[in-house]
């Protein structure tokens, strides 16, 4: 939950984001005295990978799991490196560089006769294609402290669509509260702590649009009459006795469609496919219009409908259907499409 700050490192562009990625934890503990140093410290960043081998760590240990904050442990082993990674020691102004062995990274400052003050600490990082280990005596961290709101889903009802069509407006996404403080470490120990910045950005809700119209007439329902006038507009009375109205008739070009292959199960408008769902050519059939529609044949009446999809282009109605072989058995027929209002 830390990163490295400018002010601690002489290459910027690698700050460690322990916020983002939750395998990296920032660990601080004594080393093994040396003959020239009994109390030096040091301060370790490293990931759960293949590199490091961390089991329970000596002296007095610091861990932050991204969360909580530090905590302290004590017992254990020295922190063990894999042998055969390049890496670069600071020290005092001064890189030198040198492949690990099998050995603890005190050994490793040993083997290069670097021996900390007791005023310094060791920060330990891996990158890419380097490991680096740098010795100050002090360093400076970024702590994110976060809260994450949880956005809420919003119901919008819509009185001029069917009960069943539903329709994702907004994608909602959660909020953020976070506190970035910048923390000091001298000799081991956190010697100053300053909020440095906040980030606060809302949630943003799901809206969802739900039809209410119940008695809009379903693909099924029976029609007893339609009576067309003079301009082209009429009614269309069910067996129930609700009376719908139109304001145009066409003849359209009708085709047929089912889910699978390269066709999935959510229309262009939002909805999931199933009878009642037509797909047309925007430009000819704007998507929300209600049409009843039949062959002109006479031998085929696909009912009430909404055009909700697309994918087909000009004066073409292609009517969604359960299965393939009532596609193959509709085939390609002129049908006369109601448009009602």
């Amino acid at each position: 939950m830390f990163e490295r700050s400018k002010k601690a490192m002489s290459g910027a562009m690698w700050l460690i984001a322990v916020a983002a990625v939750p395998a990296l934890s920032v660990l601080a503990l004594s080393l093994t005295p040396h003959p020239h140093d009994n109390d030096a410290s040091a301060l370790y960043v490293v990931s759960n990978d293949a590199y490091v081998h961390v089991d329970e760590l000596a002296g007095d240990v610091f861990l932050t799991d991204g969360s909580d904050g530090l905590v302290s442990r004590r017992e254990g082993s020295e922190l063990q490196l894999t042998a055969g990674r390049n890496a670069a020691v600071s020290h005092q102004g001064a890189t030198r560089y040198t492949v690990t062995e099998d050995e603890t990274v005190s050994e490793l400052l040993e083997r290069l006769a670097i021996y900390p003050s007791p005023l310094e600490m060791v920060s330990l990082a891996y990158l890419d294609d380097l490991l680096e280990i740098r010795i100050d005596s002090e360093f400076v961290f970024y702590e994110h402290i976060s809260t994450v709101t949880e956005h809420e889903i919003v119901y919008q009802y819509n009185d001029q669509k069917p009960d069943w069509q539903e329709t994702v407006l907004q994608e909602g996404a959660d909020g953020e509260y976070r506190e970035v403080y910048e923390v000091i470490y001298q000799d081991g120990e956190e010697t100053g702590r300053h909020l440095i910045d906040v980030v606060d950005t809302a949630a943003v809700p799901t809206i969802i649009e739900r039809g209410t119209m119940a008695n809009f007439a379903n693909n099924g329902d029976a029609v007893a009459a339609i009576s067309t006038q003079a301009d082209g507009s009429g009614t269309i009375t069910l067996d129930n006795g609700q009376v719908l109205t139109f304001s145009e008739a066409r003849t359209m070009k009708g085709t047929a469609y089912t889910a699978g292959g390269s066709v999935g199960t959510r229309t262009a408008s939002g909805t999931p496919v199933h009878v009642g769902v037509v797909a047309v050519d925007k430009k000819v059939l704007p998507l929300g219009t209600k049409v009843y529609v039949v062959s002109n044949d006479g031998q085929y009446v696909y009912g009430f409908a909404v055009a909700e999809d697309t994918g087909v282009r000009g004066n073409v109605i292609d009517l969604y259907m359960d299965t393939h072989s009532e596609c193959i058995q509709f085939g390609v027929r002129n049908c006369t499409v109601y448009i009602l209002d």
